[in-house]
């Protein structure tokens, strides 16, 4: 433990290197961190050592206990940030995975070279904004993956588990394809060897199950958006032709009124061209309609047919 230095930016992946080491390193840990003897230096990599393997077992309560425990000791590191992000991130409601953000961002601003730190920042916004229910802002998501890409890159894209962060984001973004490459990427660099393997495994093939959910939700969204659209189409169209059937009730209510007044030929003129016109009208609305332009071409030229009868033809021819 005393070759480990909380100031270097390797000082995560030292710890795990030494709990690779070690089968049971539990006992030996928590004694290293009992002896008040010891160099404060080698008894904090001990507390980091001992809370990652809690954080491992899914040993919650823990945990967060041995984090209250030791705050007042070791408080002032700046990994103590990474340590209350966890601790509040367990406890699994929305506003403490916020507060899991919040730590994490100090945690970024007192180590922005350290990759796990600007990892563990991603992560937990990551996980923050696929549990809300309102879509987020584009500024969000930029934010999320510039810290993933930073996070990469410091480690020499050494690290399989960034990537499956990145496939998160990606899937957020609605990006799906690139998701699912970016988890294959993860479950290709996850060493077999380490003992996180299974349950890193296991965390990337869950991973892609909600990647393709995402995309089936964000397809149905789609199909629900455009039915709602063409509904609200439909229901126009049909106010439109009530209105247009309506108009022509009263136009030829009126015209038959007045061809009955009128009487003989004249009459008969204007009905053949209230008709013509009622046939214009309709054949014109069908064609807005989407109807096939042949048929509504026909409609539209017999209409126009019987108004010119009804205007040009001699009442000689009438009668």
């Amino acid at each position: 433990m005393a070759r480990t230095n909380p100031s270097d930016a390797d000082f995560p992946l030292a710890i795990r290197e030494v709990m690779e080491a070690h089968p049971e390193p539990e006992p030996a840990l928590r004694a290293i961190l009992d002896d008040q003897g010891a160099r404060a230096r080698t008894r904090f990599a001990a507390l980091y050592a001992l809370l990652l393997r809690l954080r491992r077992e899914e040993r919650h309560a823990e945990y967060a206990a041995v984090v209250r425990e030791h705050e007042a000791e070791f408080g002032s590191e700046p990994y103590f940030h990474t340590f209350r992000a966890i601790a509040a991130r367990t406890r699994g409601d929305l506003a403490s995975l916020r507060s899991a953000v919040e730590y994490s961002r100090h945690a970024v601003a007192a180590m922005p070279d350290v990759p796990a730190v600007v990892h563990q920042l991603a992560a937990f916004w990551v996980e923050y904004l696929e549990r809300l229910e309102t879509p987020q802002r584009t500024h969000d998501f930029d934010e999320v993956e510039r810290h993933v890409d930073r996070a990469i890159s410091l480690s020499q894209g050494r690290v399989a588990h960034y990537f499956e962060t990145k496939g998160r984001v990606l899937a957020l973004r609605g990006e799906f394809e690139a998701a699912r490459s970016a988890v294959a990427q993860a479950i290709e660099l996850e060493p077999r060897a380490s003992r996180d393997y299974l349950r890193r495994l296991t965390q990337y093939q869950a991973t892609r199950v909600r990647i393709d959910l995402m995309q089936e939700r964000a397809r149905w969204a789609q199909a629900h958006e455009r039915f709602r659209t063409e509904l609200a189409e439909f229901k126009a169209q049909q106010l439109q032709l009530l209105g247009l059937l309506a108009a022509v009730v009263a136009f030829i209510a009126t015209a038959g009124n007045i061809a009955s007044q009128a009487g003989g030929i004249y009459g008969i003129r204007l009905m053949l061209v209230a008709s013509g016109a009622v046939g214009v009208v309709f054949g014109t609305f069908s064609l807005v309609n989407n109807s096939r332009v042949r048929r509504v071409a026909v409609a539209v030229v017999f209409g126009c047919a019987l108004i010119g009868a009804g205007i040009f033809v001699p009442a000689s021819w009438m009668s």
